[in-house]
C-alpha cells in the first residue's frame, strides 16, 4: 500500500472544517474504499472516525464547449452535518499515463501554500487519490470572468507567485508531450492524415525558433482553462487542477491562458502588460506561438482518447476537431519561413 502523505501546514485562508476536525486523516485510511465510492453517481453517506460522511458527486466532466472535469471524478464530502469541506479527486485511469499523480499532488501543495490553491490534505500517488480542501462558495470561472481586468489580473498575480515559488517535480514542454502523442497515435488513421502531419512540421518549426531564442523555466500552473479557477462572491481566486503542473517557459503560461479568454491582439495587449510591467510584442509573439503548439497538443490528445478510452460518450474527437481548427487557423496567421524574424 502506498504511503499516505498528509499536509503538515496550511495557511489560515484555507484551513477549513475539515482540515481542522482532522477527518481528512481519517479517511485516508482506506483509500481503496474511497477510490471504489466515486463510481457511485448516487448520494452515498458512511461513518468514519465516528462522524457521518455524506458524498454527492461532483459536476460532470464535459469536453464540448468547454473543457472541465475530464482529467478525474470528484466527489464532495460534507462531515457530521456541515456543508461540504472535502473534495476527493481521483484520476481517471485512462489519463494515468498523461498525469504524474505525485508530482501534480506535490504542485497544488506548494501553490497552496503561497496561497494561490486550495489545499491538498492528503493524497495517495500510487491510487491517483486526493483529499482536497473544498471552497464552499466559491465557483467555477467562464470565459466572460477572465475578460474582467480585475479578475485577469488577479489571476495572472496568482500565476507569477508560482513562477516565483520552489521548484516542481517536473520540466517538460508541450513540444514534449507532442512527441509522445505523436508516437502513441502510431499507425492510426488520424496520424496518416495531410492536416495532422503539416501541422507538426510547423510546430517543430516553432520549437526550433523558440529555442534558437532561449527559453527560461519557471514553476508553473501550466494550465489555461477558465474551468480550473475558482472565485468567490468577493472576488478572490484560487487555481485548480495542477495536472499540467511543470516547470516551463512563462510566456507558455501566458499564452495559453490567453488562447482562452481572447481572440483579437489588441485584447491582449492589455493582460501582458500585467503579466510583465510593459506589453512587448516579441513576447506576445512567442506566447502566441505556444498558444498554437498547445492546441495542438490537446488535438492530439484527443485523437488518442478517442482511439483508447473507454469512456465513448465524452466528446473526444470533436474536441479533437475543434482545438485542430483553432490550431490551423492561427497557424495560416503566422510567418514561419526563415527570414520573417517573428521572434
Amino acid at each position: 500500500m502506498a504511503r499516505d502523505n498528509t499536509s503538515r501546514s496550511a495557511s489560515p485562508e484555507t484551513v477549513g472544517f475539515a482540515a481542522k476536525s482532522g477527518m481528512h486523516s481519517a479517511l485516508a485510511q482506506d483509500w481503496d474504499g474511497l477510490v471504489a465510492r466515486v463510481t457511485n453517481k448516487g448520494r452515498q453517506a458512511w461513518r468514519a472516525g465516528g462522524q457521518r460522511i455524506v458524498a454527492e458527486a461532483g459536476s460532470p466532466g464535459v469536453l464540448v464547449p468547454s473543457h472541465r472535469g475530464i482529467d478525474g471524478a470528484r466527489l464532495e464530502l460534507a462531515i457530521d452535518g456541515h456543508r461540504p469541506s472535502l473534495l476527493l479527486k481521483v484520476i481517471h485511469p485512462d489519463q494515468r499515463r498523461y498525469i504524474d499523480a505525485a508530482a501534480s499532488f506535490d504542485a497544488q501543495r506548494k501553490a497552496a501554500a503561497l496561497g494561490c490553491a486550495p489545499l491538498i490534505l492528503a493524497f495517495d500517488s500510487a491510487r491517483g487519490a486526493a483529499l482536497i480542501e473544498f471552497l464552499d462558495g466559491w465557483r467555477t470561472a467562464r470565459v466572460n470572468d477572465l475578460r474582467k481586468p480585475e479578475v485577469m489580473e488577479a489571476v495572472l498575480q496568482l500565476k507569477r507567485r508560482i513562477h516565483s515559488g520552489p521548484r516542481l517535480q517536473q520540466s517538460w514542454s508541450v513540444f514534449d508531450r507532442i512527441r509522445v502523442l505523436q508516437a502513441e497515435l502510431g499507425g492510426t488513421i488520424a496520424a496518416a492524415s495531410d492536416e495532422l502531419r503539416a501541422a507538426l512540421d510547423d510546430v517543430f518549426r516553432i520549437e526550433r525558433l523558440i529555442a534558437a531564442d532561449g527559453v527560461e523555466e519557471v514553476p508553473s500552473h501550466a494550465d489555461g482553462l477558465a474551468s480550473n479557477i475558482l472565485i468567490d462572491p468577493r472576488g478572490r481566486v484560487r487555481l485548480v487542477d495542477f495536472d499540467e503542473a511543470r516547470n516551463a517557459d512563462p510566456y507558455f503560461e501566458f499564452g495559453i491562458l490567453m488562447n482562452e479568454a481572447f481572440e483579437r491582439e489588441e485584447d491582449i495587449l492589455p493582460a501582458l502588460e500585467m503579466f510583465d510591467g510593459r506589453a512587448e510584442r516579441s513576447n506576445l509573439r512567442r506566447a502566441r506561438l505556444y498558444a498554437i503548439a498547445d492546441d495542438l497538443a490537446w488535438a492530439m490528445w484527443g485523437l488518442a482518447m478517442d482511439a483508447r478510452s473507454p469512456r465513448k460518450d465524452v466528446e473526444f474527437f470533436r474536441y479533437a476537431c475543434w482545438r485542430m481548427m483553432r490550431c490551423r487557423i492561427a497557424l495560416a496567421r503566422v510567418d514561419l519561413s526563415a527570414g520573417a524574424k517573428w521572434l
